[in-house]
């Protein structure tokens, strides 16, 4: 009943926090629950210290966005890679990631990076349907590359330590980033299209300089998590002091004005998130009480009784469940129903994170509902179809990079031998 129920109010529109949170209500009324425990519940969903960190994060990359981070970021890039073959979408995809490190969310990757690459790449010459494909799908990295909104929603969830997953994010993101370089050059030699002039050393060096304290963000911010100085929430926070002194002081691109509208759009922003968050703490409630994931588990694993047979399954639902549904609340959802399994098959939880922002990524350049399409249209001024169609062969990467990152565990947990 509770997914009927879920399932119709999204049909109608109803936004993702009510369609969680009153489907829970009205399947705990049923069985009798007391309107407190749903209230104490929906309270306890966001009463963590850790969670504190979303907002905070959101805020520090939005300042950064304003601050005119992301135009120093893509003039390094375009100046340290321009002169290769492909140069240009190069620099495209390594100022994703760059900026990915800075914001920790796919949508605002696409916006800030595809806004500007998107017409350079234009003007000089290459496709309207690739430059928008290319980008769209580098901005799935946001949620990837740590610091990640959704790594710490998932964290939260799990119950396991967000450092780690911070520290196992970065390899997997990395390889995406790299692989997505790999197709920009061979579909620019395949083209024929010729690089751009070489920067000088000097060139280089200056927009470096221009561009370090953006930089400089992340291996502070995950720097100071990994050496032990601060927690990940008290990152968040320094994160947002050096965000303000960068753009107030260093760039002084932020304004008074623009300091206003951020801070109304990362509170608007935040306010989303943590009602979703909420709202999922009563439906795993729920599922807990009437037993769903243990029952759930004992099912599936009569058809995936092997790590491989549970982990394609797996692949194959969240696939599916990323065409309709945002990130952070397919994380919150489906965490409860699948760690009773990933714990039985002996999976480690902080690879089987991994495994689940990169499905879920992929689930943000997929129709019907894909965000990253959506902004991407937004940004390009064409048409959502359009753009449905520039991203279908990147698709196919991204699934590629998936199987990979799932059946090679070590690109997830490397770097965790090596700090442990």
């Amino acid at each position: 009943m509770i997914i009927v129920i879920f399932v119709l109010l999204l049909i109608i529109g109803a936004p993702i926090a009510v369609a969680i949170g009153l489907s829970s209500f009205i399947a705990m009324m049923q069985e009798g629950v007391s309107i407190d425990v749903f209230s104490r519940t929906i309270f306890a969903g966001i009463d963590s210290f850790t969670l504190m960190a979303i907002p905070f994060f959101i805020f520090a990359g939005d300042l950064m966005l304003a601050g005119g981070t992301s135009k120093r970021l893509i003039d390094f890039a375009k100046k340290l890679v321009g002169w290769s073959t492909g140069g240009l979408p190069i620099a495209g995809v390594m100022s994703s990631m760059l900026f990915a490190a800075l914001s920790g969310s796919s949508p605002a990757t696409v916006a800030a990076i595809g806004g500007i690459m998107i017409p350079s790449l234009n003007d000089a010459g290459y496709s309207r349907k690739f430059a928008i494909g290319l980008m769209t799908t580098a901005g799935t990295l946001g949620i990837i590359i740590p610091p990640s909104i959704t790594l710490l929603v998932y964290g939260s969830s799990a119950e396991v330590s967000i450092s780690n997953l911070f520290l196992a994010g970065i390899v997997p993101g990395i390889f995406i980033g790299l692989v997505l370089i790999i197709v920009s050059y061979i579909i620019s030699k395949k083209e024929g299209f010729k690089p751009e002039g070489r920067a000088s050393l000097g060139a280089v060096g200056k927009s470096f300089i221009s561009a370090i304290w953006g930089i400089l963000l992340p291996v502070i911010v995950l720097g100071g998590i990994y050496f032990g100085i601060f927690t990940p929430t008290e990152a968040a926070a320094v994160a947002i002091v050096y965000s303000l002194i960068i753009g107030l002081f260093v760039y002084k691109e932020l304004t008074l004005r623009s300091l206003i509208d951020v801070t109304k759009k990362s509170v608007i922003t935040s306010s989303m998130i943590m009602l979703v968050i909420a709202a999922s703490n009563v439906f795993s409630w729920y599922l807990t009480f009437e037993q769903i994931p243990t029952n759930l588990a004992s099912v599936l694993l009569n058809y995936a009784n092997t790590e491989v047979a549970f982990l394609f399954l797996v692949i194959v639902i969240l696939l599916l469940v990323g065409m309709f549904m945002d990130t952070s609340a397919a994380v919150l959802i489906f965490v409860p129903l699948f760690l009773p399994m990933v714990s039985q098959l002996g999976i480690d939880p902080i690879h089987f994170g991994i495994i689940m922002i990169v499905a879920l990524s992929i689930g943000m350049i997929t129709p019907p509902f894909g965000l990253n399409l959506f902004v991407a249209s937004g940004i390009s001024k064409v048409s959502l179809l359009e753009v449905i169609k520039s991203t279908a062969p990147f698709i196919l990467v991204m699934i590629f990079t998936l199987l990979i990152i799932t059946f090679v565990p070590e690109l997830s947990l490397f770097l965790l031998g090596i700090f442990e």
